[in-house]
Parts: structure tokens; C-alpha cells; sequence
């Protein structure tokens, strides 16, 4: 056994002795990563010091290759417990792709004669036997060293970022960081590039042994890994409100850049709170108080609002109280922001009481409205009536004694008829729109209905026929007679409205099953006019709707709606299909139970 192998093997004990003792420390950022890399070291430094106790050039190249699986993990390991020491723990998945990398390079190594890809050519030193190799380098050696120093240039450029964030008092720890780094990184480019060796062997693994003892010095004799004070004062420093300590006295004895500003341009570390400008006013805050309480201090003339929160600190298990820690959190655009919002909120109350007033008067003059357009129907239809009436005494006088007569009192009677249908048409709409509307359950004659109101409306349009198919139409039906009549009568006016003179318009009635058990009343108008257009089917039955193409022909756009409401007040429902130019159909589907009549009056229904 040659002086490199003790050494080398001593030093592995050595740092697995230390690995064990890390292990045992209080649990600090990165620790797992730092314990591995002592573990990768020590596998390392064994296959040098067995290479180096083998006679056999064959021996010594197995074990050199046996030796890339620390090779290649020691390093990135240390930069990834840099990392995390100084700037938080990395995700475990990345320590398993490092290991990965380690695997799938040692399994390279191991294959080297099947492609010289690590080493293309050994031969011993000199011609002592067990003598060194001296290895020539093939590609994959040099990818995997550009790999291993990106892995180094990171722990530098980790290192110095702490170093400069870092309070003077713990800029050692960094300092001890970059002067142990500085050892394997030598060793390691004089190898590369310099065929720097001891004991004719690469120095990078005594110099990573001893790095670990150089960090064991320090962890025992500098407490490297007391964490607490590292963290408490990163932590005071990164809190963007101030944050004060003060001692029995009332001195600050610390204070963070936050609390410094707030302070002015006095020094606040040394000095009473009550002599501070900034802050004097915290001093007269008993304190006690340990929920955050409002304050407003005078920031260089800009009233500033603070949540402050007093925190006894203590020490020792008794509970002795040795000062106080002074916390404020600046909520002044939170103020701010409550007061708009106080005030949004008191204008929307005013807002709010104002609509509901203006709503108040809408409905009463709605409700006014409605009762003077119910009052004037009423009043209207007993003049139509009695001019209707003397239309019809006249008419049989002027059959025997003026025939030339006839046409002007038939055209009065079809404009009565027709001021009549409108009258019928805006009760029925008061009607609807009653809150305490209830249906009429009348007992109808079918046929009987439809019939009269065919008649009617071919009274209202000479020259224009109606067409009845009522073969399978049931005889009776229960529901609101003159809603339904009204339904019917919309229809048949609609219908004839917008068809060609000459042409017919077809009333069908017929009972359709269901696969319940119940029977409907299917009743449809088909005419041969103008039609609709496609994109307009779907808003037929909208209140105030009408379609672009009905031109200059007289309507209000509430017919139809009204027939769709009385429809779902029936329990049923109106559907309609048309082809622009070829005609409408409109089929009315009632239920012939009274079951299925709404019980409600109009609760939710919808006039739109």
C-alpha cells in the first residue's frame, strides 16, 4: 500500500466521519446536497486510492473509470447546497437529475473500449511496476469538464451574490465559502490544463477532501451552520414595513432599512424611541398592547396611517422580558382606498334611495296609466257598440231604400270591428300584466269558438277566405275563453294581413296523444304570404317585434307575444314555421286538462 493510498483512504474516513456529523447538525438549508457531496467525495477519493494500490494498467484504468460517478456529482452537488444555503432549498427532482447525470456518465466510463470516447490511450509514467498512468483524453472528457466548471462558475457567482447581500457581520461565512471553493477549482484546471498531478494521481480529489476538512473547521471552531442569526437578519432587512427592537429601556437596538427611512436623517440604532422625530409618537403608546392598533405619523410632512404591533420578546424559560419588538405596517393607500370606497359607498346608498323613489313614482304612474288605458277601453266600446248598432239598423233600411249605401256601412262596421279587436287586445295585455291575474276555467265548445271566430274575421276582410279543417277536432276543452279566443283571433288577423288577396287562409284544429296518456289540442293557421326570414324566426314572438320585410302593414308587435303568454299560462305552447316567400305556419298546442292550467296568476311569467 503506497503513502497516496493512506492518505487518500485516511482522508476518506476522515470525511465520512464529518458527513456523519453534518448529518447530526440542526437542520439547515441544503444540508442533504452538502452530505451527498461529502458521500460523492469520499467514493471518488476511494476508487483513486484502490487505482493507485492496483499493479495492473488494466486494474488502474477500471478504477479510474469507476470513479466518475463522484467525478461528476461532487461538484454540481456543491453548487446546489450553495444554492440552497444562500438563496432557499431547491425541489429534490433536480438532486435526482443531477444523480442521473452521475449514472448515465459513469456508465459511459465503464464502456470506454467500446468508444474511447473518455480515454483514447494510457501508458504508465515509468517502467516501475504499478507505476501511474497518464491518460489521453477523448471528447466526451472534455464535454463532461465544461459540465463539472459550469457547475463551479454557478457556486462562485452563488457565493458572491451572498457575499454581497450580506451584513458585515455575516460575510465571513461567504468569504469561507469562496476560499474553499478556490482549492478544488485550482487543483482541477492544473490537472486539465497543466498536468498538475500529485503523487502522480489527480489532485482534485485530495483537494475536495480537503475542503471537507477546511468546512469542518469551520463548522466546529466559526459555527458556519448557525443559520438563525443569518436568516433573522436577511429576513429584517427583506420586510419591506419598519421593524424596530428595543430594549428595557426604550433604546433601539435595531432597526431595518424600512424603519431607518422612517426615522429621518437620525440614526435610530442607539437612540430612545421618544427621541426620534419620526417615531417619537410611538413612544407614548402603552406598551402592552399587542394587536395592531391605527396611527398616523407625520412622514416629512405627509401624514403616513401604520398598524403598529408591540411583541414582548423574553428570554430563558422564565418568561424574562428583555425588550420589545415595534412592528408598523404602512396602510395608508388602504386608508385611502377605504375612504373612496366609504364614499362610493355613501353615493350609491343616495343613488340607490333616489332609483327606488323614481321607481316608486314609475309604477304609480304606471299603474295610473294602465287604469286610464283599462277606463278608456271600457269608456270607447259602448260608443263602438252603439255605432255599431246604428251601422246595422242602417244597412237593413238601406237594402230597400239606399243599396248604394251598403259598401260605405259595411266599411264602417269592418273599422268598429277593427277599433274593437285593438280595444280587446290592450284589456287582455292589463289583463296579463296584473299581478293578481288568475285564468278563467270555462268550459268550451271547440268548434263552436273557432267557427266565430273565423266568421268574424272574414267579416273583417271581404273577399278573403278562411278555410276550416275541424274533422278531428276535439269538442271541448277547458281554459280562459276569451284569452283563447283572443290567441285565436291574432292568428287568423295576422295571417290574412300579410297573404296575397285570392289566396286562402287554412284554420286546422286536431287532438294529439302524448306518450302520457294526455291529449292536446293542436291548432294551426297556415297562410301563403310573405313569410319570414330565417333570422328572424326566433324573435316572432318578442314583445314590439316585427319583421324587417312586413313593410307599411298596419301592427303593433304585441299579438303575437300575447299568444305565446296566454299559451304557457294554458300549460302549452306556440311554434312557428316559415319560408320567406312561401308562407307562414303558426301552430297553437293546448292541453285539453284542466291539470295542466297555471296555478300561479302570472308568477314568472315574462312579458318579453
Amino acid at each position: 500500500m503506497s503513502l497516496p493510498s493512506v492518505l487518500l483512504l485516511g482522508a476518506v474516513l476522515a470525511t465520512l466521519w464529518i458527513a456523519a456529523r453534518s448529518w447530526t447538525l440542526p437542520v439547515f438549508p441544503g444540508r442533504t446536497d452538502f452530505v451527498l457531496m461529502q458521500l460523492s467525495a469520499a467514493w471518488w477519493s476511494t476508487a483513486v486510492a484502490v487505482e493507485s494500490m492496483v499493479p495492473a494498467p488494466a486494474d488502474k484504468l477500471f478504477w479510474a473509470e469507476m470513479a466518475w460517478m463522484g467525478i461528476v456529482c461532487t461538484p454540481s452537488l456543491w453548487a446546489f447546497f450553495l444554492w440552497s444555503y444562500t438563496r432557499g432549498e431547491l425541489p429534490a427532482r433536480w438532486r435526482l437529475v443531477l444523480v442521473g447525470v452521475g449514472l448515465v456518465t459513469w456508465a459511459a466510463a465503464l464502456t470506454n473500449d467500446a468508444h474511447h470516447l473518455f480515454y483514447t490511450a494510457i501508458r504508465p509514467v515509468d517502467a516501475e511496476p504499478g507505476a501511474a498512468l497518464v491518460y489521453s483524453h477523448g471528447l466526451l472528457f472534455y464535454a463532461i469538464t465544461v459540465y463539472i466548471y459550469a457547475f463551479m462558475v454557478m457556486s462562485i457567482v452563488v457565493t458572491a451574490s451572498g457575499i454581497h447581500r450580506a451584513t458585515p457581520a455575516y460575510r465571513t461565512h461567504y468569504l469561507g465559502f469562496l476560499v474553499v471553493m478556490a482549492v478544488p477549482w485550482a487543483a482541477n484546471a492544473g490537472y486539465v490544463f497543466g498536468n498538475l498531478t500529485l503523487f502522480d494521481l489527480d489532485p482534485t480529489a485530495f483537494s475536495f477532501l480537503m475542503m471537507d476538512g477546511i468546512f469542518y473547521w469551520l463548522i466546529t471552531r466559526r459555527r458556519l451552520f448557525e443559520l438563525l442569526p443569518v436568516a433573522r437578519d436577511a429576513l429584517l432587512d427583506a420586510v419591506p414595513d419598519p421593524v424596530l427592537v428595543l430594549d428595557g429601556d426604550g433604546t433601539v437596538v435595531e432597526a431595518n432599512p424600512a424603519a431607518q427611512a422612517l426615522a429621518g436623517d437620525h440614526a435610530a440604532i442607539g437612540r430612545r424611541l421618544a427621541d426620534l422625530p419620526g417615531l417619537s409618537a410611538l413612544s407614548t403608546m402603552a406598551f402592552a398592547i399587542s394587536a395592531p392598533v391605527s396611527l398616523t405619523l407625520d412622514c416629512g410632512g405627509t401624514p403616513r396611517s401604520f398598524e403598529v404591533t408591540w411583541v414582548p420578546l423574553t428570554a430563558g424559560g422564565g418568561g424574562r422580558k428583555v425588550g420589545r419588538l415595534l412592528m408598523l405596517r404602512d396602510v395608508t393607500h388602504r386608508r385611502q382606498a377605504e375612504m373612496r370606497l366609504e364614499d362610493t359607498v355613501r353615493r350609491l346608498d343616495i343613488a340607490r334611495l333616489e332609483a327606488e323613489e323614481r321607481l316608486v313614482a314609475e309604477q304609480e304612474a304606471k299603474r295610473a296609466l294602465n287604469g286610464f288605458l283599462s277606463m278608456a277601453a271600457h269608456e270607447f266600446k259602448t260608443p263602438l257598440a252603439i255605432i255599431d248598432g246604428a251601422a246595422q239598423i242602417l244597412l237593413l233600411d238601406a237594402e230597400v231604400k239606399a243599396p248604394g249605401m251598403l259598401p260605405r256601412l259595411e266599411k264602417i262596421r269592418r273599422a268598429v270591428r277593427r277599433q274593437v279587436n285593438i280595444l280587446e287586445t290592450c284589456l287582455a295585455d292589463d289583463r296579463l300584466n296584473d299581478p293578481g291575474f288568475a285564468l278563467r276555467r270555462d268550459r268550451l265548445e271547440v268548434p263552436a269558438l273557432l267557427r266565430a271566430a273565423a266568421a268574424a274575421q272574414s267579416d273583417a276582410a271581404p273577399g278573403r277566405r278562411i278555410e276550416l279543417d275541424l274533422g278531428d277536432c276535439p269538442e271541448r276543452m277547458t281554459g280562459d275563453g276569451p284569452l283563447l279566443e283572443l290567441c285565436v283571433h291574432n292568428l287568423l288577423n295576422n295571417a290574412l294581413k300579410y297573404s296575397p288577396t285570392g289566396t286562402p287562409v287554412r284554420l286546422r284544429a286536431w287532438s294529439e296523444g302524448e306518450p302520457d296518456g294526455r291529449s292536446h289540442l293542436a291548432l294551426s293557421v297556415a297562410d301563403q304570404g310573405i313569410g319570414i326570414p330565417d333570422d328572424e324566426l326566433e324573435r316572432v314572438f318578442d314583445r314590439f317585434f316585427r319583421a324587417s320585410n312586413t313593410g307599411a302593414a298596419a301592427g303593433s308587435g304585441v299579438g303575437l307575444n300575447m299568444v305565446r303568454r296566454i299559451a304557457a299560462l294554458h300549460g302549452g305552447m306556440v311554434t312557428a314555421d316559415s319560408r320567406l316567400g312561401g308562407g307562414s305556419v303558426f301552430t297553437l298546442r293546448l292541453p285539453l286538462c284542466e291539470v295542466a292550467l297555471c296555478q300561479d296568476g302570472m308568477a314568472g311569467m315574462s312579458a318579453d
